[in-house]
Formats: structure tokens, C-alpha cells, sequence
């Protein structure tokens, strides 16, 4: 009796974490729903999304203390020149993502940025020293395979066909920036003995992205309705504050194979938006795409060694106890669109 009670709260434990990460990831696949229907260019768009999240989260940060001594500590140590370099390269990924929304439709666009594990995998291996395997080969060349049945040039007018591929250029772009956001981040908790938080150093990106995109008030033109700031405003507090908040709380409960699975939730979400909202629906090649960076993404994921979302092996009883300092967390990897 005492080992069934115990099944069933390791499930309920287990449970309500994937939950509020599929609800994470419902929610980012709404994400280009809200930048279109704002009306408003890419650059302001990532502008008020950095603010109105950026406000939010430093509230929630601003009512614990250990998060607000992780943040004096990020501003006023070297520490914060990487968190600032890692928010760069996060909100030019957004701009990039979102401009090729006018090319390309949410859905697919998204499908494509998913690719994004095996330019993480590639770059870990430049910079970080991660090995490659030769199975990792073979899932990386069935993602990109995927992403020429999606992206379908074939099928482009010769007037379109130039517009398309450097809209798939803008989004594989983005997701090499966003990758390279996770390896600066990644160098940053490996160097620190007492790395930040996935929160704060989300934070400190949203602060940067702010100001380093501010100057598009000034240099776009762009007039925001009253439908456009409601767009804006459901983007910055609920797909970007709350929808972190979520994601983070989930993330240390579930080992990186189920988040890897989970994640595919994302573009998922999106191909469902675009039919809803626009009516525009994937073709069959187009499915079987899909179908392929997905099989590849969890493929890569499940064949990996289990590990917890925080980076340290699932099984502690690999490690002895009284060798080197153990391995930093790391930030969870987050598909940021």
C-alpha cells in the first residue's frame, strides 16, 4: 500500500509538471499570432515585448530576495557583460523570426527555427568541446532534410522564390543566434560558482533587449492602434512574463528527454494557429516535413543520456561524492520565438 501511494505521487509530481509545460509551450505557439495581428515592425514589436516582460519579471524578482541578490550580483560583476551579449543575440533573434512572418506563415517559420538543437549541438562543439556523435549526424541530416519539405522552394513563383529562401535564411539565422544565446549562457553558469537563476538571467535579457532595441521608436515609423497595444500587451506580460514564469517552474521537475519531447508542442501549436486564425493549412509534404524535425528532435533527445533539465545527471549515484565541485546547472534550453 505504501509503495502504491508512493507510485502514484511520483506520478502526480511527474504529472503537473508536463502540464504546465505543454501549457508553456501552447503558449509560444501563439506567439506570431499576436505579432502579426499587432500590426506594428518586428523591431518595436521586440521593443515593447522586452519592456512589458522585463517589468513584470523584475516585480516577481523584486519579492525574493535571493533572485534580487543574483541580479545586484549580475550588474555589478563581469557576469552581467555575458548576460547582456546572451540578450543581444536573444531579441535580434526575435527580429529576425518575426520579420520572416512576412514572408513565410507562422506555422512554417516555426517549424523551420526548430531546427535550432543541431545548431546548438554544432556550436557546443565549436566552443564548448561537446562531442558529436555519429547518430547525431544522422538526426541533424533528417531536421534539415525536414526543412526543405517544409520550406518547399520548388513550389515558390519565380517572383516569390528569392523572398522565400531569404525568409528561411532569417529564421535558420535566428536560430543560430538564439543558439548561440544558450552557449554564452552555458559559459556564464560554468565559470560562476554560483550561477543566476534561468529567471534573473531572463530578466537581464529583456532589460537589454529593451534598450538596445529603444532606438526603433524613434527610427521606424509605426502607429500602434488600440488593438495593436492589446496585442502587444497579451505578448509582453502573458507570452513572454507568465509564459516564462511557467516553463522555468516546470523545468527543474522533468528530465531533458520529456522536455525535448514537449517542446515539439511549440510549432505544433503554431501550424494550428495559422489554420484557425488564417486558414492557411500545411500540405502533406509539408506534414511529413514536420514530421521529420520532430522524429529527429526527440530522436536526439531520447538517445542521449537522461539527464535533469538542470544538466545534472538524473542518476546521482554516477557520481562519487567527494570528487570536483559539481557541474553548474545549466539554463534551460527554451525555444524562444
Amino acid at each position: 500500500m505504501r509503495e502504491m501511494t508512493r507510485s502514484t505521487n511520483t506520478q502526480s509530481t511527474y504529472l503537473i509538471p508536463s502540464l504546465l509545460l505543454s501549457q508553456g509551450m501552447i503558449m509560444s505557439g501563439t506567439i506570431g499570432y499576436f505579432v502579426v495581428e499587432s500590426a506594428v515592425p518586428p523591431a518595436v514589436v521586440v521593443f515593447w515585448r522586452c519592456t512589458l516582460g522585463a517589468a513584470a519579471l523584475l516585480l516577481v524578482i523584486a519579492v525574493q530576495r535571493g533572485p534580487r541578490l543574483q541580479l545586484l550580483r549580475i550588474v555589478t560583476t563581469r557576469t552581467g557583460l555575458a548576460v547582456a551579449l546572451s540578450g543581444v543575440l536573444l531579441v535580434a533573434n526575435w527580429v529576425l523570426i518575426f520579420t520572416a512572418y512576412e514572408q513565410l506563415s507562422i506555422g512554417v517559420a516555426t517549424i523551420v527555427f526548430h531546427v535550432e538543437p543541431f545548431l546548438l549541438i554544432g556550436l557546443g562543439a565549436l566552443f564548448l568541446g561537446d562531442r558529436i556523435t555519429a547518430r547525431t549526424f544522422i538526426w541533424a541530416a533528417l531536421g534539415f532534410g525536414g526543412i526543405v519539405l517544409v520550406a518547399q522552394p520548388w513550389t515558390a513563383e519565380p517572383g516569390q522564390l528569392r523572398d522565400q529562401l531569404i525568409s528561411v535564411g532569417l529564421t535558420l539565422t535566428a536560430a543560430a543566434l538564439y543558439a548561440e544565446s544558450i552557449i554564452v549562457v552555458r559559459r556564464v553558469q560554468a565559470r560562476t560558482d554560483e550561477p543566476p537563476s534561468p529567471l534573473v538571467i531572463t530578466a537581464g535579457q529583456l532589460v537589454v533587449g529593451a534598450l538596445v532595441t529603444s532606438p526603433a521608436l524613434a527610427l521606424v515609423p509605426h502607429d500602434i492602434t488600440g488593438d495593436g497595444w492589446g496585442h502587444l500587451a497579451v505578448l509582453g506580460l502573458i507570452n513572454t512574463a507568465l509564459m516564462y514564469l511557467i516553463i522555468y517552474a516546470s523545468y527543474p521537475h522533468l528530465d531533458t528527454a520529456t522536455i525535448g519531447v514537449l517542446a515539439f508542442i511549440y510549432p505544433a501549436a503554431a501550424v494550428v494557429v495559422d489554420l484557425i486564425a488564417y486558414g492557411i493549412a500545411i500540405t502533406v509534404l509539408q506534414l511529413l516535413g514536420f514530421a521529420a524535425i520532430t522524429v529527429a528532435g526527440i530522436g536526439q533527445a531520447v538517445t542521449n543520456r537522461p539527464t535533469l533539465a538542470c544538466g545534472l545527471p538524473s542518476d546521482s549515484s554516477d557520481r562519487d561524492p567527494h570528487s570536483r565541485k559539481p557541474t553548474p546547472p545549466r539554463a534551460p534550453e527554451f525555444r524562444s520565438s
